[in-house]
């Protein structure tokens, strides 16, 4: 008898001993499925967090080059000009034999863009100057839009818009002439800046 109850007794514990570990098992796996739902939630945020990084660095930049000091923006306009000329005169023969030359004036177009707005100021009539000098804080941080390594189209289409703007600028004698109501009256163009003009030339006005 003394041993059956011994054998009973060892037979309850190792019952106890499994149950036990049972239980420890089943909180084991939900604990374990707690931390995966948590870590998973944590990954995504880690994840997402990256991806917003990258879409904010490769969000287009926004040109600031329409709102910068007028001489600044004159100073764009006349080293497109430059430049454009310098590069259409590239298909020509002797053109060819003078690439140096061609470089050279390639980069003073660029150079003047870039950091021309104050010799600009000064070489600029009466009628066209707005306001003092530009600073050399205003020439180093405005945009320099197209002349960056980075060629983006949003940078031309504004290079094109100021180069309008200042063309009109110039038409109307820094907005002081007849034209001055017609020519801002609705978006600019080329072609409607060309036909008010020769209108007033076919006119014989040449200054109103």
């Amino acid at each position: 008898a003394h041993s059956m109850d011994a054998a009973e007794l060892r037979k309850l514990a190792a019952e106890r001993e499994a149950r036990r570990g049972a239980a420890g098992d089943s909180v084991g796996s939900s604990i374990s499925r707690s931390g995966r739902g948590s870590g998973g939630l944590g990954t995504s945020a880690a994840a997402s967090k990256p991806q917003q990084q990258q879409r904010t660095a490769t969000a287009p930049r926004v040109p600031n080059l329409s709102r910068a000091h007028r001489s600044i923006r004159m100073a764009h306009s006349v080293g497109c000009i430059i430049c454009a000329l310098a590069l259409l005169l590239l298909p020509f023969p002797w053109v060819t034999r003078t690439k140096i030359l061609l470089g050279f004036v390639l980069l003073a177009g660029c150079y003047l863009a870039r950091a021309g707005g104050g010799f600009v100021h000064n070489c600029l009539p009466a009628l066209l100057v707005e306001g003092n000098a530009p600073s050399p804080a205003d020439i180093e941080g405005h945009d320099k839009s197209l002349f960056t390594p980075e060629f983006t189209t949003i940078a031309l289409t504004e290079e094109w818009e100021v180069l309008l703007e200042n063309l009109a600028f110039c038409c109307t004698y820094g907005k002081r002439n007849c034209l001055t109501n017609q020519m801002y009256s609705g978006p600019l163009s080329l072609g409607k800046i060309c036909s008010l003009v020769w209108g007033k030339l076919k006119e014989g006005v040449i200054r109103c």
